[in-house]
């Protein structure tokens, strides 16, 4: 492998572009896609579907799939959705002409890629209703429907996962479900820890306030019900921070000294983060969790679940506490009695420290890291070539 300087001269000599699989949300995996085209500052940046308004001002992009009848399907959603992508990717003439290609998420995984060029593939997660998520379908209708389907589902997808030269992924967690789910080799996988904007977070943000925080959107795999239930009967005051389909089923069961906050704009997000006591985390088996590690940033202690990537993001005693999931909150509340007796060993300036190894510098340099590696690897040269000293 070619040390930093000569690999990036050699990636300043191909021709680069960036794919997302698609702005529908302005979530997580879209402002990575985003900073992609940061990192790569020449590259053309693509997307399946656009949406303008979401955009921020500094991205310039092209929609990738067209068509009135692809179109149609994009909007739909669903398994609509899905086939427009299926459709749209595996050709995808606008990609072919650059020599690096890096893509965002699992539907560029239907493109073929033509032998010539490097293909680096940044996964956010497994298809997890098909994978680590099945156990879900157990209380859903037409559950062995469904189970057949899904299976079909991941026959049909197996062979789109060996095309990419290396594959990137948001943890060691996602590393470990590409290999047991999709078959990937553990070679060929990288973790790039996705860009979070640490540097905008500070201790001093806010002075220390008297309650806790959740923030995330509410939905049923955050599992914002256990943290409510955690705070019936405690003497403390909780904020839940977001907005989703499950607030008003939450609103409905929750005490006087739960309030909910809605969506926050970003400095009342921050002077929230800063402010609280701790940041209580109880999502499903986190791919990554950007929103606990806005809260370690801001300096503060994390009540985090002992699953996922949560569990790494916590190191007990020291910038926090785990808790076993379970149903009635109570692992929950342990942990914020037991954080109320005996604090956290580090002070904020050591737990925000802690979360510069997921900033946004770190990104783009392990995304340099690995297009470069990828170049290299990529390379094709019959070893019987060199005895002619050609360059």
């Amino acid at each position: 492998m070619t040390d930093e300087s000569d690999g990036a001269s050699e990636l300043s000599n191909r021709s680069l572009a960036v794919a997302h699989w698609g702005e529908h949300a302005n979530g997580g995996g879209d402002r990575l896609a985003w900073e992609l085209a940061r990192v790569f500052e020449d590259s053309s940046y693509y997307a399946g579907w656009v949406d303008e308004s979401i955009e921020p001002d500094d991205i310039e992009s092209e929609q990738l799939i067209d068509g009135q009848l692809l179109n149609f399907g994009l909007r739909r959603g669903g398994m609509l959705r899905q086939l427009a992508h299926l459709i749209g990717w595996q050709i995808a003439p606008e990609l072919r002409e650059y020599d690096l290609l890096v893509t965002s998420g699992n539907e560029p995984l239907f493109y073929v890629a033509p032998d010539d060029q490097t293909w680096v593939a940044y996964i956010h997660h497994t298809n997890r209703r098909q994978s680590d998520q099945i156990t879900e379908l157990a209380s859903s209708r037409f559950e062995s429907v469904k189970l057949l389907l899904y299976y079909a589902m991941r026959v049909a997808y197996d062979h789109n996962t060996h095309k990419p030269d290396l594959f990137v992924v948001n943890s060691e967690v996602v590393e470990r479900r590409l290999v047991r789910y999709w078959g990937v080799p553990a070679e060929k996988i990288r973790v790039v820890y996705p860009p979070v904007e640490t540097g905008s977070f500070d201790p001093g943000d806010a002075e220390d306030g008297d309650h806790y925080l959740t923030l995330s959107r509410l939905d049923w795999h955050k599992n914002i019900d256990g943290i409510v239930r955690a705070f019936d009967g405690l003497d403390e005051r909780l904020i839940v921070a977001g907005d989703g389909e499950e607030r008003e089923r939450l609103e409905s069961m929750a005490g006087d000294n739960v309030e909910f906050a809605g969506f926050v704009d970003e400095s009342e997000k921050r002077r929230l983060l800063a402010g609280a006591k701790a940041f209580v985390f109880n999502a499903r088996d986190e791919d990554f969790g950007i929103a606990p590690v806005e809260a370690l940033a801001s300096g503060t202690p994390l009540l985090g679940v002992a699953e996922g990537m949560t569990q790494f993001q916590v190191l007990d005693g020291k910038n926090g506490y785990h808790h076993e999931r379970d149903d009635t909150g109570t692992t929950i509340r342990e942990s914020v009695e037991r954080f109320e007796d005996e604090g956290v060993e580090w002070s904020a300036a050591e737990i925000a420290s802690f979360a510069d190894r997921f900033s946004v510098e770190s990104f783009h340099e392990g995304m340099k890291a690995v297009a470069r590696e990828a170049v290299s690897e990529a390379t094709i040269r019959p070893d019987w070539y060199d005895e002619y000293d050609i360059a």
